[in-house]
């Protein structure tokens, strides 16, 4: 290779070239380099204080979660708690309220009862009445009839 002056003043004209580009468009370069550098570390700062915030929120949640999962519980067991209360209350009115009205069943039925027999026993007395009578009639006289009716009525209890 022969060193010729073309040659020389390309390096020449390379060394003016690689020292104007270092004093002027380096430094502007380096400049951008440099801001662009702060900027994506802010926003690397920023993200990490994002992501911070958003981890308290997300641990905020979970307590605030169990908390109100907590609370719902209670309330359930609450609710099932006056729910029992209630069912056995009205289970005791209602059984209550089944043997009241059993009860008023029978002395309907027990009155009912009573009422057939004595008109059973009022039909009876009035057939044997008129049977005895009858009887007495044909065996007897009068007078003897009415002693021997009115002893036979005291003594059955029979009214007529």
């Amino acid at each position: 290779m022969e060193i010729n002056i073309t040659f020389i003043v390309q390096i020449l004209v390379f060394i003016i070239y690689v020292f104007l580009c270092k004093k002027y468009i380096w430094p502007y370069i380096n400049n951008v380099i440099e801001k662009r550098k702060n900027d994506i570390l802010k926003e690397n700062l920023k993200i990490k204080y994002i992501k911070d915030k958003i981890l308290n929120l997300k641990n905020k949640f979970k307590y605030i979660k169990n908390i109100n999962k907590k609370k719902a519980f209670n309330i359930i067991l609450q609710a099932k708690n006056k729910s029992k209360l209630l069912i056995e209350k009205y289970e005791k009115k209602a059984i209550y309220e089944y043997k009241k009205i059993l009860f008023e069943a029978k002395l309907v039925l027990y009155n009912k009862k009573k009422n057939m027999y004595n008109n059973f026993y009022k039909n009876i007395s009035n057939i044997l009445k008129i049977i005895l009578i009858k009887i007495t009639k044909n065996t007897f006289n009068n007078e003897l009839n009415n002693k021997f009716i009115n002893k036979i009525l005291k003594k059955f209890k029979i009214n007529i």
